[in-house]
């Protein structure tokens, strides 16, 4: 899992990287994944709530990057929404 906010544990559980906390089972996630194209777009949305500068604002932008990344690294995986999670 390439992910600079959660991780799997040794117990295969998700949890927050930063303090180890894991994510309740019964907890709704939301998952976007690389290769849909409107998903930095949406991330960019997200942070636009924060503010400005803080270090979840700076944590998002390194989502950005990462995704951005791989976009240009695989133009090939690239894709609609309605086909990249069915």
């Amino acid at each position: 899992m390439n992910n600079r906010i959660f991780e799997i544990d040794e117990n295969s559980q998700l949890v927050i990287k930063e303090t180890g906390e894991p994510i309740p089972s019964g907890e709704p996630i939301f998952i976007l994944l690389g290769r849909d194209c409107q998903a930095p777009c949406t991330i960019r949305v997200y942070q636009s709530l924060m503010t400005p500068m803080s270090e979840g604002w700076k944590t998002i932008q390194d989502v950005i990057n990462d995704f951005m990344k791989f976009r240009k690294e695989n133009p090939d995986l690239i894709v609609k929404p309605e086909e990249a999670y069915g």
